[in-house]
């Protein structure tokens, strides 16, 4: 028999050393720099997208469901510098329902280290969880992307505010690197590694603050926003065109507007010529909301900017202090002047373009539009509302809820309101977030809304019943 020889005492510490430099030298020479990344998801499709290293790479992708029944390679997609080295994959023929993983293969090595998990939708009635909420710090590494990757929802939607850039030129490479600086934050790549992301910008991810049509850097964002984000069709094509798209899950439907890039300038005189929407989107979403009614129990309204408000002004605006925590406008000690309008439009809200905001409240009556819930972020904090608010129809009989959750990571602001479940400000270091469950029972579908903190405490709730049949 041959002899083992005995190692020397240092010998394990050696390897163990070695072991761990061998690793760390293989994940900086890891070809994926960023991601991948999944969204557009379907019952049977879904979007991937990675950022790789250099240029010229012949990029493969390796799928495979966790259930091992599949396994599949695709490709190759070529990166180039004119994509900023990111690569693309629509993935057709999945499986209902079905979970999977996705990893990339570069010159004939699987780079699994960067794996991205994804998935599919259910097919017909079903229960699902889904979490929300925008308003984060560029590349932020707060707990808040931790506790919303944590609850494992089947995705997660970010109306706006994805980063705090306020690109204000048209130069696509500056959407780039906010992009990169967001998906590179340890704690933001991982969640977007391992829950699907569906998102419509608003104005500090557009334009700058309160920015608008004008913004001359709608070209940019639009050309960045079509090849960083997983997402679904579209509605309209074009460099200057709205980003709004619709996808259904179970039996609820959603409805994702753009609000900033063909949004009229705040300081024009309200009234019927005044819009957020823009003419072609707001007749989209009608036609939406229309085809909705009736074949889904639920439809969610995505709208980035608050809808409660009265007319030109912030129900909650001013107060006699900085409140945090959680406040109810019941217990609001107002100044004198309380309901006074601001010396200058705000524009961060629907109640500076009341009446569009009126004539789709009205539409919605008139059409007798059921299930309907809006989620909007915008807001630094967390609130909801039955509808007691929010009925902004000529004569009435619009009471629409409303689920609200942001910041991620931003300090607190309160717009709009009043809102019946009262709001959360979050106090310094907290970030925000919303899930949503949806529980499909057949003769009754219900969406509870529960806005939480990075410490994973509910703070805001709010459940909605409607009809199933």
């Amino acid at each position: 028999m041959a002899r083992i020889p005995r190692l020397p005492l240092m010998a394990p510490i050696a390897l163990l050393v070695l072991a761990s430099w061998l690793g760390s030298r293989t994940l900086a020479e890891s070809r994926v720099e960023l991601g991948p990344w999944t969204g557009g998801i379907t019952s049977t499709s879904a979007v991937l997208k990675a950022k790789v290293r250099k240029p010229g790479y012949d990029v493969f992708l390796r799928l495979a469901s966790e259930d091992g029944l599949e396994s599949r390679r695709m490709g190759p997609v070529l990166s180039t510098t004119h994509e900023h080295r990111v690569v693309s994959f629509v993935l057709e023929g999945l499986r209902p329902d079905t979970a999977y993983r996705a990893s990339l293969e570069i010159k004939g090595t699987n780079e699994t280290a960067e794996t991205a998990r994804f998935r599919t939708f259910p097919a017909g009635p079903a229960s699902f969880r889904f979490a929300f909420g925008s308003c984060g710090r560029t590349g932020s590494k707060l707990g808040t992307y931790d506790r919303i990757r944590e609850h494992r929802p089947l995705f997660f939607l970010c109306p706006g505010d994805f980063h705090y850039e306020d690109i204000k030129t048209n130069r696509v490479e500056k959407f780039w690197r906010a992009y990169d600086a967001v998906l590179g934050s340890r704690v933001q790549g991982r969640l977007y590694r391992e829950v699907p992301l569906v998102y419509v910008w608003d104005d500090h991810d557009f334009g700058g603050n309160a920015s608008d049509d004008r913004a001359l850097s709608r070209p940019a964002a639009r050309a960045a926003y079509e090849l960083y984000a997983p997402h679904y069709p579209l509605a309209f094509r074009g460099p200057e065109e709205p980003i709004s798209h619709a996808f259904t899950v179970g039996r609820a439907r959603f409805i994702v507007t753009d609000l900033r890039s063909q949004r009229e300038p705040v300081t024009m005189q309200d009234g019927p010529g005044k819009t957020m929407l823009g003419k072609a989107q707001k007749e989209w979403l009608k036609r939406e909301l229309m085809a909705a009614n009736g074949a889904f129990p639920l439809i969610f309204w995505v709208t980035p900017v608050p809808w409660n408000g009265t007319t030109q002004t912030n129900h909650y605006w001013p107060v006699t202090t900085n409140l945090l925590g959680y406040i109810h406008h019941e217990t609001l000690a107002y100044t004198t002047n309380h309901g006074a309008r601001p010396s200058k439009p705000t524009g961060d809200s629907w109640a500076w373009y009341a009446a569009e905001r009126e004539e789709l409240a009205t539409f919605v009556r008139d059409q007798r539009i059921r299930g309907l819930v809006i989620l909007h972020g915008d807001m630094h904090a967390l609130a909801a509302d039955d509808g007691r608010n929010t009925d902004f129809a000529k004569g009435g009989g619009a009471p629409i809820p409303v689920f609200a959750a942001a910041p991620l990571d931003q300090t607190w602001s309160i717009k709009g309101g009043p809102y019946s479940a009262g709001v959360y400000a979050p106090r310094k270091g907290e970030g925000c977030f919303g899930l949503v469950d949806v529980i499909d029972s057949g003769d009754v579908v219900r969406a509870r809304f529960s806005g939480r903190t990075q410490d994973d405490v509910e703070r805001v709730s709010l459940e909605v019943s409607v009809p199933g049949r």
